[in-house]
């Protein structure tokens, strides 16, 4: 985990003022209301089978999935499954519920819905503080930053791509075990013994072809105590030490 914390506040540090900023601007002028994250058909390809229904799932209250897929006019939501092979999902253009082979599934879409107070639009709007008192309430519900890309983009932070692989790699193999790895991916192409900077913390970092698995998952890393991952990213550690694993 503290090597987990490293990397992320590595990655954040420069984004979380520009954040904060950003982020008050905007829902105290025009609110963002939703945001998403996308699966697309070549990464679809590339869940293993052992996590498809996790990536189908909805996580919280405020989030939808809706998928497309062959022989389906039009993004379908979600409903419920049907054994291992089938989800259930409503047609959004005649409102049926239909059986869709999880097979023939080409995208996959969350959608989080950030609900504001209801009396917010009766006031002309709250103060400053309070604005980002309640985006910071709302944005653990959401892949940091989603709403903010555009405007990272401008101010040379952007961390569009990054952040939605990551999110995307460490939903699909977070809490994987080696047995599991193996099983659903394959043998990685190199495994490394790692150790922090300036601390006794260990890990080990597997890593994997492109085909293998998304871009956020190239190099997963995994806690010595339980040996799950924990996790991913696009690119080695360079705060770390490590060394090639013999075993």
């Amino acid at each position: 985990m503290l090597e987990r914390l490293k990397t992320y506040c590595e990655d954040k540090t420069n984004l979380f003022a520009a954040y904060i900023v950003i982020i008050s601007f905007m829902v105290t002028s025009c609110a963002t209301t939703s945001a998403s994250l996308k699966f697309t058909q070549s990464e679809v390809k590339l869940i293993p089978v052992v996590a498809i229904q996790k990536v189908l799932s909805p996580a919280s209250t405020n989030e939808t999935v809706k998928v497309r897929a062959k022989n389906v006019n039009g993004p379908a939501e979600v409903k419920s499954f049907e054994g291992q092979e089938c989800v259930i999902v409503t047609d959004e253009h005649h409102g049926k519920e239909v059986k869709l082979p999880i097979s023939e599934i080409t995208e996959i879409e969350h959608t989080w819905r950030i609900k504001r107070p209801a009396n917010s639009g009766g006031k002309h709007q709250a103060n400053a503080a309070e604005a980002v008192g309640e985006s910071l309430i709302y944005a653990p519900m959401i892949p940091i930053a989603v709403s903010t890309w555009p405007f990272l983009r401008m101010m040379g932070l952007d961390e569009k791509k990054n952040s939605r692989d990551r999110e995307k790699a460490l939903w699909i193999h977070g809490g994987m075990n080696k047995d599991v790895l193996r099983e659903s991916i394959g043998e990685p192409k190199h495994r490394y013994l790692c150790k922090s900077e300036n601390s006794r913390d260990r890990f080990e970092v597997w890593s994997y072809e492109n085909d293998q698995v998304l871009r956020g998952g190239r190099f997963l890393f995994l806690n010595l105590d339980k040996g799950k991952v924990y996790f991913s990213s696009w690119r080695f550690p360079s705060w770390a030490n490590c060394s090639l694993s013999k075993d």
